[in-house]
């Protein structure tokens, strides 16, 4: 087992790499740049050529989804752990091929997260590795876990935080040998991923001084936020059970893109993961300009997925909280906006995820801060799980989700 650990943290951090150099090559062939030469993708892009390149996207991305899912099912990283789904001749290629158009999508404008393609491969690779050392069920399914975690920690540099993310949202029962495997295959694959790949922050977040003063203020924005954030994850998991599959999606998700390139031609920074989204809130926009890409980014995701797209909601969820956070902060006329922003960031991927430790160290891992922001954001996280487990049991029982449609 630690021998299979160490070889999937290498293979996955060389994924990492691959598909890191993948989305660049996509951006440049899009906009011209890559996002990690311009502050914003769109600087210095036509309107007329983002809205052709996303047409071209939405078209071809179409095609692909709908000849890879003819034949068979397109199975998520829970769909790979469970054992009467692993069943269903789980083809390699296709599952290859249908994570790496994920990226694609990603460079090419869509706006949903790129965090999906690196764990699903993960996941599919160390499922091939299971095979070759043979090892048993329970072990099986334990290696690809640590697959997911593994991607994850590859492509966003967050090796610990993967960690979490294995026994938080997938479930596996928490020990001191399978921390300790866990960690070997996060730690290699981000170490490897490294060589390429920069540690930096991904996002422009000054240092941020804490007081015990906003210890008030943080009840004040999960009580708004939680719900919000609720509210999104229930219909993000209805698009994503309901996703159109046959020939339809030859319609609808052209038309999903044509509709983003509508919206993109007033409001660019609704293209891609997210990325723009923050970084212009960051950089102080106004509370006309936050409202209308909080709504819009929303839908578009939500839209996105129906219209027969797959991809993952992480850096969508950090954008929407960061602009959540952002308008209460600007109603209730409070300062140290910078610290509000980060906890409406922990507070949407708490709920997204259902994981507060792996929010958490994603929130640090992204804008750079320092352990001084640790106690004010596991204590956002904790308590925004606590009100949404309540919202659960007050608005009824949580939607039924299919192991293949499963986004997370």
């Amino acid at each position: 087992m630690v021998l299979a650990a160490c070889l999937l943290g290498l293979v996955s951090g060389f994924a990492g790499i691959i598909l890191h150099d993948l989305l660049e090559f996509v951006e440049v062939l899009v906009f011209g740049h890559s996002e990690h030469e311009s502050s914003f993708l769109t600087d210095g892009v036509s309107p007329y050529r983002i809205g052709i390149s996303i047409l071209i996207v939405g078209l071809t991305s179409a095609l692909v989804w709908y000849f890879l899912q003819r034949k068979g099912k397109l199975l998520s990283i829970k769909g790979q752990m469970k054992e009467e789904d692993s069943r269903l001749a789980l083809h390699f290629w296709r599952q290859l091929f249908h994570s790496s158009w994920q990226i694609v999508a990603v460079g090419g404008g869509a706006p949903i997260g790129k965090e999906g393609a690196p764990r699903e491969i993960g996941a599919l690779l160390a499922g091939r590795l299971a095979k070759v050392f043979g090892l048993p069920l329970a072990d099986r399914i334990f290696l690809i876990a640590c697959g997911a975690g593994a991607g994850l920690a590859a492509v966003y540099q967050v090796p610990l935080t993967s960690v979490f993310f294995i026994f938080e949202t997938l479930g596996i029962a928490f020990s001191l040998k399978h921390f300790f495997l866990a960690g070997i295959s996060t730690y290699v694959a981000a170490y490897t991923a490294g060589w390429v790949i920069s540690d930096h922050a991904l996002y422009q977040v000054p240092e941020i001084t804490w007081s015990p003063t906003v210890l008030w203020q943080i009840v004040i924005f999960i009580a708004f936020l939680t719900p919000v954030a609720w509210l999104f994850a229930r219909f993000t998991k209805k698009a994503a059970n309901h996703r159109i599959k046959d020939k339809r999606i030859l319609i609808t998700l052209p038309l999903a893109f044509v509709f983003l390139a509508c919206l993109a031609s007033f409001q660019p920074h609704l293209l891609g993961n997210g990325r723009m989204m923050a970084q212009e809130i960051l950089n102080g926009a106004t509370w006309q300009t936050i409202f209308l890409l909080l709504t819009l980014k929303a839908l578009v995701v939500l839209l996105t997925f129906w219209a027969g797209a797959y991809g993952g909601t992480l850096t969508p969820s950090f954008a929407l909280g960061m602009a959540g956070a952002a308008l209460i902060s600007l109603v209730l006329g409070v300062g140290n906006t910078p610290a509000f922003f980060l906890l409406g960031s922990v507070c949407f991927l708490t709920v997204t995820l259902k994981a507060p430790l792996s929010a958490t160290g994603l929130v640090l891992g992204f804008t750079g801060q320092g352990l001084t922001a640790l106690p004010y954001l596991l204590l956002t996280a904790f308590l925004t799980v606590g009100l949404s487990k309540g919202l659960d049991r007050l608005m009824g029982r949580k939607i039924k989700e299919s192991p293949v449609d499963k986004i997370q």
